[in-house]
C-alpha cells in the first residue's frame, strides 16, 4: 500500500509562492518583448541587417516558449490549488469520521423550529471551520452550531483551518495573521470548489477567527482579488453567518483600534468586517465578550477589565446557549438608509464576568456578587455608553473606534447607580435567606485514623519517581517558563515600539481636527484600552505556564 504525506497550509503557501513567480515571470517577458522581437539593424550593410535578423527570430522564439512557460505555470499553480484543497477536505473527513467513530453513538441533534433564525435560508452545503485552537469541529459541535444558528437539513460540511494565534495559542503556535492568511486561502478555495466545480450554493459558519476570516473573503471578494477573480461568486450562491467576531464593525476589538499593527506578534488590527457585502450574512454577539463586544470608552478601566474576563468566561460559550436565547437575541439597528444585507444581533449575558471569580467561592460567593453586581454592572456598560445596556446601541454597521467620554447625564447616572445599591441589597437578602432556610449540618468531628507508615525501605525507594523522572519534569517546567519570557518580550517591545506611532498619529489627527481635548485624551484612552489588553495577554500566558507546571508537578507525585 502507497502512502501520501500531504501538508495543505504549506501546499497553500507554495500556491502562493507559484502564483507571484508566475507574475514575475509576466512581467519579466511583457517588458521583454519590445526589446527583444523587432530589433533594428546597427548599420545600413547587410551583415548588420543580417544579425539584426537572426537576433529578432531569436526574441521571436523566446517569446513564444514564455508563453508556453506561463500557460504551463498557470495550470501547475491551478492544480497545486486544486490539490491543496482536495487533500485539506480530506483530512476534515478523515478527522471528522474518527471523531464520530470514537464519540459514538451519539444521538442526531433535532433540528429546532424557529422562523427567521438566520435571517435567510441556509444553502445547500454549510461549511463549519473551526475558532481558535480548535483547526477542525468535531460533528457534536457542528450539530450545536447548525442547531443553534443556521437549522440546516442540507449537507455540514466540517472545514480544516490552522485557527492558531500567538501567544494565545502557545509560544510556538503561527502569528495571528498568518494564521488568518492560510485560512482565507483555504476558505476561498473550497468556496470556489463547491460553487465553480460542484454547482453547489455554500453557507460559511464562522465563529472567532474564522469570522475574521470570512471577512476577509468577503472583501477579496469584492476587490476581486480571490481565486473567483473578476467573477464572484452570485449573491444567491454565497451566505455567511458569524458568531463571536472580533471584527464586527461597532464592538469588535479590531473595529475599535483599526489599522493598528502590532509586527512583534504578527497581529494586525484589520478593520471590520463590510457592512456594504452583497452576500447575506448574519452577526451574533454575546453582551459582555470582550472580542466581540469591546468598550467604546476604554478610559473605563472596570469596563476593560469585565471585557478581559468575558474573553474567558462569555467567549467559549457560544454553542452552550439554548435556541430561546437564539431565537431573543435584540436585533440592532443600522444607520438610516441602510440597504445592506447584513443584520447584526445581541445575546444578552445575565451575570457579569468581572464577578465570575467571586461567585466561585462556595456558599457566599453568589449572594456577594448580587449585592455588588446590579450597581457595578451601571459602571461596567458606561463603558459602552448606555448605563442600562452591555454593549454600544449606536448604529451596528458603522466602524465604530473607541471614544472619550459617553454622553450620558450625571443625574442619569446618580439614578441608574441608586436603582442598583438597592437591588444589590433586596438580592443580597433574598439570598441570605435561602441560605439560612435549609437545614445546617455539623461536620463530622470523628478523628481521622492514622496509619503506621511503612518500614519497608526496598518499597519506599520502588515508589519513589527515578532520576531520569524527576530529570524530564525539572526541564519541563523549566522550558515552559522560559518561553514565557518571549511574548512577554513581544508584547512589551510593541507597547514601546509600535504603540507610540500609533498614539502620535491619534495626537495630529485629533489636534488637526482643532480638538485639544481630544488630542491628549485619545491618546490616554488608547493607553489604557491596549495596555488591558496587553495585560490580558501577558496574564493568560503566565497562567497558562503555571497550570502546565502544576500538570507536571501532579504527574510526578501521582
Amino acid at each position: 500500500m502507497t502512502y501520501v504525506v500531504a501538508e495543505p497550509q504549506m501546499m497553500a503557501v507554495l500556491a502562493d509562492d507559484a502564483e507571484r513567480i508566475g507574475s514575475a515571470i509576466s512581467a519579466a517577458s511583457a517588458a521583454a518583448a519590445r526589446l527583444t522581437s523587432d530589433l533594428p539593424a546597427a548599420a545600413a550593410d547587410e551583415v548588420s541587417e543580417a544579425i539584426a535578423q537572426l537576433f529578432g527570430e531569436y526574441g521571436q522564439e523566446y517569446q513564444a516558449i514564455a508563453t508556453e512557460v506561463e500557460a504551463f505555470h498557470r495550470q501547475f499553480h491551478q492544480a497545486l490549488a486544486t490539490a491543496k484543497n482536495a487533500y485539506a477536505q480530506a483530512e476534515a473527513a478523515n478527522v471528522v469520521a474518527l471523531q464520530e467513530a470514537l464519540e459514538a453513538p451519539i444521538a442526531p441533534t433535532q433540528t429546532p423550529k424557529a422562523a427567521g433564525i438566520p435571517p435567510f435560508p441556509a444553502n445547500e452545503v454549510s461549511l463549519f471551520p473551526g475558532v481558535t485552537g480548535v483547526p477542525i469541529p468535531s460533528k457534536v459541535q457542528i450539530d450545536l452550531a447548525n442547531g443553534l444558528y443556521v437549522r440546516s437539513t442540507g449537507i455540514l460540511q466540517a472545514l480544516f483551518t490552522p485557527q492558531e494565534g500567538y501567544p494565545w495559542t502557545g509560544v510556538k503556535s503561527l502569528p495571528f495573521d498568518k494564521s488568518v492568511g492560510l485560512g482565507t486561502t483555504i476558505f476561498e478555495n473550497t468556496i470556489y470548489d463547491l460553487i465553480h466545480n460542484s454547482g453547489k450554493s455554500v453557507t460559511v459558519v464562522g465563529g472567532s477567527q474564522s469570522a475574521v476570516i470570512a471577512s476577509q473573503v468577503m472583501r477579496d471578494l469584492a476587490s476581486g482579488s480571490s481565486i473567483f477573480g473578476a467573477n464572484p461568486a452570485r449573491a444567491d450562491q454565497l451566505n455567511f453567518v458569524l458568531f463571536g467576531n472580533e471584527a464586527s464593525p461597532n464592538g469588535g476589538m479590531f473595529s475599535r483600534f483599526p489599522n493598528l499593527s502590532l509586527p512583534s506578534l504578527g497581529l494586525t488590527f484589520g478593520g471590520s468586517t463590510p457592512a456594504d457585502t452583497i452576500y447575506p450574512t448574519a452577526i451574533y454577539t454575546l453582551e459582555y465578550d470582550g472580542f466581540a463586544s469591546f468598550p467604546r470608552y476604554p478610559l473605563n478601566i472596570i469596563a476593560d477589565l469585565n471585557a478581559l474576563a468575558g474573553i474567558v468566561y462569555v467567549h467559549p460559550t457560544y454553542l452552550d446557549l439554548t435556541p430561546e436565547q437564539i431565537n431573543n437575541a435584540i436585533p440592532l439597528p443600522t444607520s438610516p438608509g441602510y440597504s445592506g444585507v447584513t443584520s447584526y444581533y445581541m445575546i444578552r449575558t445575565e451575570n457579569l464576568p468581572l464577578l465570575e471569580p467571586l461567585r466561585a467561592i462556595p456558599v457566599i460567593g453568589d449572594p456577594l456578587a448580587n449585592l455588588v453586581q446590579p450597581a457595578l454592572k451601571v459602571i461596567v456598560n458606561l463603558g459602552y455608553g448606555d448605563p442600562a445596556h452591555g454593549f454600544s446601541t449606536s448604529y451596528a454597521d458603522v466602524l465604530t473606534p473607541f471614544g472619550l467620554f459617553p454622553d450620558v447625564s450625571l443625574a442619569e447616572v446618580a439614578d441608574a447607580l441608586g436603582a442598583g445599591i438597592r437591588q444589590g441589597i433586596h438580592d443580597f437578602t433574598n439570598d441570605l435567606q435561602a441560605i439560612f432556610a435549609q437545614p445546617f449540618t455539623l461536620p463530622s468531628l470523628s478523628l481521622p485514623s492514622f496509619a503506621m507508615p511503612s518500614l519497608d525501605l526496598g518499597a519506599t525507594l520502588a515508589a519513589f519517581p527515578s532520576p531520569m523522572t524527576l530529570v524530564n519534569t525539572a526541564a519541563s517546567i523549566i522550558s515552559t517558563d522560559y518561553a514565557v519570557l518571549l511574548p512577554i518580550a513581544d508584547v512589551a517591545f510593541s507597547m514601546i515600539t509600535t504603540v507610540p506611532v500609533y498614539l502620535g498619529q491619534l495626537f495630529v489627527e485629533q489636534l488637526l481636527q482643532g480638538s485639544l481635548i481630544n488630542a491628549i485624551g485619545y491618546p490616554l484612552a488608547a493607553v489604557v484600552g491596549l495596555g488591558s489588553i496587553a495585560g490580558g495577554i501577558e496574564l493568560f500566558t503566565i497562567a497558562n505556564a503555571l497550570i502546565s507546571n502544576i500538570s507536571d508537578i501532579h504527574t510526578l507525585i501521582s
